[in-house]
């Protein structure tokens, strides 16, 4: 019944999802779970800020569009949108340049679920406050964050989701999850409580997510790229449709999905140093680049 589920949950999604058409040469980079925070000690994103700040300005300077595939923002652990915001403004600073071009698109998961409401949406990201010019500007005015989007690109579909729907925690039970996360799991994560419900860390609940996801990908004869998991993955042509993005809160890197000239690649973004001992951010290629109709065939 859980496998059916879960099913349920890929074809309502894929049913409602936003359609867009790319072109085979578009550029796109797919990234999700920042877990953006208030910057404390249970923000997993704050090591890694330079990280994303330095690959948004790569991905922006080359025209690629930035799709994040949802849990951007922590909203279980934290109250505050606005905060967050407000702690990393440089990078919805970036954000917004992505935007104002139409380059900018966003899936909510299941720890910002609440993007998934206009009311939300309109009280906290029509503007915000400039620390460089010291005012308040435009951030995101009339945007909408989807659950799945499909993109229809010449070589065939690909379905992007955030990856939790149909889990019994996570998607039908979230307002108690959440609830239990903020009140209960956070302040035990101090004492090394690990958090039951987060499928990163967990083999068997990844598996089983992997597992019903490339099912739904050969049955819909399309490619997925997903997050949730925050377990990167980029297979070979012939030996499966599931892609991953990855996540921002890996402890020496952040991960992203590239597509770019009709290839699609798995890369990283991690501090490097060179022969003098100078430390600079690098990107580096972990898998790919392999063609997408390769994957079609």
């Amino acid at each position: 019944m859980y496998g059916l589920g879960r099913r349920a949950a890929f074809e309502r999604a894929y049913d409602g999802a936003e359609k867009i058409s790319c072109d085979a040469c578009a550029r796109m980079v797919f990234m999700s779970d920042a877990h953006r925070g208030y910057g404390n000690w249970n923000d997993n994103f704050m090591d890694n800020q330079q990280l994303c700040f330095t690959a948004l300005q790569y991905y922006y300077e080359r025209g690629y569009s930035y799709f994040e595939l949802g849990d951007g923002d922590e909203l279980w652990e934290n109250r505050s949108q606005k905060k967050i915001i407000g702690q990393y403004s440089h990078i919805f600073w970036m954000l917004s340049k992505f935007y104002r071009e139409n380059r900018l698109y966003m899936l909510y998961g299941n720890h910002d679920r609440k993007k998934s409401r206009e009311e939300f949406l309109r009280k906290n990201f029509s503007e915000y406050y400039n620390e460089c010019s010291r005012r308040m500007e435009p951030l995101f005015p009339e945007i909408k964050v989807y659950e799945a989007i499909r993109l229809e690109m010449e070589a065939g579909e690909i379905f992007l989701m955030h990856g939790h729907q149909g889990d019994l925690f996570n998607d039908y039970l979230h307002g108690l999850t959440g609830w239990l996360v903020r009140y209960l799991w956070t302040p035990l994560e101090e004492f090394g409580v690990r958090d039951p419900t987060r499928a990163a860390g967990n083999d068997k609940k990844c598996d089983k997510i992997t597992r019903s996801m490339e099912n739904f990908c050969r049955k819909k004869d399309m490619l997925m790229v997903s997050g949730h998991t925050h377990r990167p993955r980029c297979p070979l042509p012939g030996e499966g449709r599931l892609f991953n993005d990855g996540s921002m809160v890996h402890p020496r890197c952040i991960t992203a999905l590239e597509i770019s000239g009709g290839k699609v690649s798995l890369v990283k973004w991690a501090v490097c140093t060179k022969q003098d001992g100078m430390l600079y951010v690098c990107r580096k290629l972990l898998e790919g680049a392999h063609e997408l109709k390769e994957y079609f065939r």
